[in-house]
Order: structure tokens, then C-alpha cells, then sequence
């Protein structure tokens, strides 16, 4: 079988910027690094598939019970609302996506992935990084689904990602590991991926 290649295209007009620039601590963050793109793949179906792919505001920002001060000690702004939830800015997070998040998603097609969650068809990949001369294991968590208003199309989700303190657990070090192109093919034929 040939390799699985992707090939960027123009990504769809009513999907433009995502996030628009922020300031952390008089700081500003330009996130157009998370704007959404998109590629074609031929998923061996007699025509190609768009895959858009879009990233959460949980690949720069962390939940307020991950932050070791009280809500209320927390200024302004360092919360990140995006109308649904609020979130605390996170510098670590920012700065890793900023550096790594984009090439990880683009080499999906040749990376390992881990089945994270088959009930919720959720998936993870991982990088082995070295932050401030430290191991560390930069975890990446994304879901495919159909599109519902496009046909052939697929979104990509990127969930969230951040650094995992103390590595992958035990399951997911177990867990099956799948393809790109297989997950992609089962999220159009409506199959689950078993891990």
C-alpha cells in the first residue's frame, strides 16, 4: 500500500481566524498559530476527503483546579472566556503549542497514535520534548467526527495539549495504536476503533 499522503488546501472562509490576539500579563499572544486549516486525503474511497482541522482554547489555557491559586487571586487578565467556559491563561501550554502542536498535527499521517478513549473515539500523540532542560512528554488529544453540513468532509478536533507530569499511564502505554488514515476511514464508514 502506498504511504498515506495529505495535501493542504484552502481552508473554508466561514472557518477564519479562531482566536483573536490576547495579552497575558501586559505579554501579547498572537494565536493565529490555532487559526483552522485543512487538508485533502484520498481515504481509498473513489474520492477525496477535507479534513478541517480545529484547535480548543485548551491547548493554551488550563482549568482553574489545575491552578494552585485561589479563583480570586487569579487577575483578569490571566482568565480566558470564550462564552461557554472560562480558563485560566497558561504561559507553559501557549508556548509548546506556539513551538510544536502545528508539525505534530501535519505529521499525523505518520505518527504513532494512541487509542485514548474508544467510547468516545478520542485519540492522543505524543512527543518527547525537553522544556527548560527537562524530559517531558507533550501529549496532543483529538477526536475526528463527520461534518454534518458538508458531505466528505471530516473535522479533526484538537481537544487539548499540554505536558503530562508524569508521563502516560499505564493504559495508555497499553492501548492499541492506529493510523491516520485508519481512523479517518472508520469515522466515514461510522465504525468504532477498538483499543
Amino acid at each position: 500500500m502506498p504511504a498515506f499522503e495529505i495535501s493542504l488546501c484552502e481552508t473554508p472562509a466561514e472557518f477564519g481566524q479562531r482566536f483573536g490576539p490576547l495579552n497575558y500579563r501586559g505579554e501579547p499572544w498572537d494565536l493565529s498559530h490555532l487559526d483552522p486549516f485543512a487538508f485533502r486525503c484520498d481515504l481509498g474511497f473513489g474520492r477525496e476527503h477535507t479534513v478541517l482541522v480545529l484547535f480548543s482554547c485548551h491547548c493554551f489555557t488550563r482549568s482553574f483546579a489545575w491552578d494552585v491559586r485561589p479563583r480570586h487571586h487569579i487577575a483578569n487578565d490571566e482568565i480566558f472566556s470564550d462564552g461557554r467556559e472560562e480558563r485560566v491563561l497558561c504561559p507553559d501550554r501557549y508556548e509548546l503549542s506556539r513551538r510544536l502542536l502545528g508539525e505534530l498535527v501535519i505529521g499525523l499521517p505518520v505518527r504513532r497514535i494512541t487509542i485514548a478513549d474508544e467510547r468516545r473515539a478520542n485519540f492522543l500523540t505524543v512527543e518527547t520534548t525537553t522544556g527548560s532542560g527537562e524530559h517531558a512528554v507533550y501529549a496532543v488529544f483529538f477526536m475526528v467526527e463527520k461534518d454534518k453540513s458538508r458531505k466528505h468532509r471530516l473535522l479533526l478536533r484538537v481537544q487539548s495539549a499540554y505536558t503530562l507530569s508524569h508521563g502516560l499511564t499505564k493504559r495508555q502505554k497499553a492501548a492499541k495504536k492506529a493510523s491516520l488514515r485508519s481512523i479517518l476511514r472508520a469515522t466515514v464508514e461510522g465504525r468504532t476503533i477498538r483499543a
